[in-house]
């Protein structure tokens, strides 16, 4: 019988006793509280990073050129023991008599088209567009939504761009693996593994059947089938993808075919024909080796 005690009382003082941990604390993979420790990823390190401090603000934010609407923000920052920060918005649209209009976004976007009232909101990670009235315009739910022209709505669904106008009718088919603003309303699209070049209206300026496509300027170096070109901002094509090489030279543009050099200026002008050994820059000179071995001065 006194064996028995002694093992009883062994096992209870021999066993590891658990703990509980209360404190807030932050995994940074997920950017989430928790009730528990977090422990950086270095393996040299055991010390948990803890929620230290917090900040609130509200703010009331009008919309300009709208007296119907309005928006409160509250913004909490948390400081965490490591020295990190982190900031979370959360925001509420109202008419104008104080009703709610939609609360629990965490950004929001007024727009005015046609005296009517929108709104781009941003819920979950998720975008969508609403009207005045609150109701849903769109029947997707968007992981990036950007107003880039009135009525003109850039998007990304299904890991795809394109365009929509404010009521969700397609303007540019959602299909681009890639689409790069590059001003004056054209747009530098990736399909298929293949560069081209579309605008704001779904106009077809350079097909998708580029390798490569850089913009200089107001122009565009295409690289296709391993020969270059140029085409100007809207697409009309100034020399056709069979040169050899086609590359920037200050504030000019070196085209080389044959093994020999000619340049074009920013505009897409030709100011040098296709004739010189070599052409150099200095002092914002252009000069060019003639098969005389003689560099002269390129006008």
């Amino acid at each position: 019988m006194k064996k028995i005690v002694l093992f009883l009382v062994l096992t209870v003082f021999c066993c590891p006793i658990a703990t509980a941990h209360s404190s807030q604390c932050i995994n940074h993979s997920h950017g989430h509280l928790h009730n528990h420790t977090y422990h950086s990823g270095n393996s040299n390190s055991s010390n948990p990073v803890y929620l230290i401090n917090k900040d609130s603000r509200t703010d009331k934010v009008n919309f300009p050129n709208c007296d119907k609407h309005y928006a409160i923000t509250e913004t909490i920052t948390n400081y965490y023991s490591d020295g990190t920060r982190r900031i979370f918005t959360n925001s509420t649209i109202y008419n104008s008599d104080g009703s709610v209009l939609v609360g629990d976004c965490n950004s929001v976007k007024h727009i005015i088209s046609d005296t009517k009232h929108y709104f781009i909101i941003n819920k979950n990670k998720s975008y969508q567009i609403i009207d005045e009235n609150a109701k849903i315009l769109t029947t997707r739910k968007y992981t990036r939504m950007e107003e880039i022209e009135p009525n003109r709505i850039l998007v990304k669904f299904d890991r795809k761009y394109g365009i929509i106008d404010l009521e969700e009718n397609t303007v540019v088919p959602i299909k681009y693996k890639s689409f790069e603003a590059k001003g004056h309303g054209i747009f530098l699209t990736k399909l298929n593994g293949y560069y081209g070049i579309t605008d704001i209206n779904n106009n077809t300026l350079v097909k998708n059947d580029c390798e490569k496509i850089k913009q200089v300027s107001d122009l565009f170096i295409l690289k296709r089938y391993h020969k270059y070109g140029l085409a100007d901002k809207t697409g009309h094509i100034i020399l056709n993808p069979d040169y050899d090489k086609i590359k920037e030279l200050g504030e000019y543009i070196l085209v080389k075919k044959n093994g020999k050099y000619g340049v074009w200026n920013s505009d897409g002008e030709n100011i040098a024909e296709i004739q010189y050994k070599s052409v150099k820059l200095r002092r914002n000179t252009l000069k060019g080796l003639t098969n005389r071995n003689v560099w002269v001065e390129i006008k």
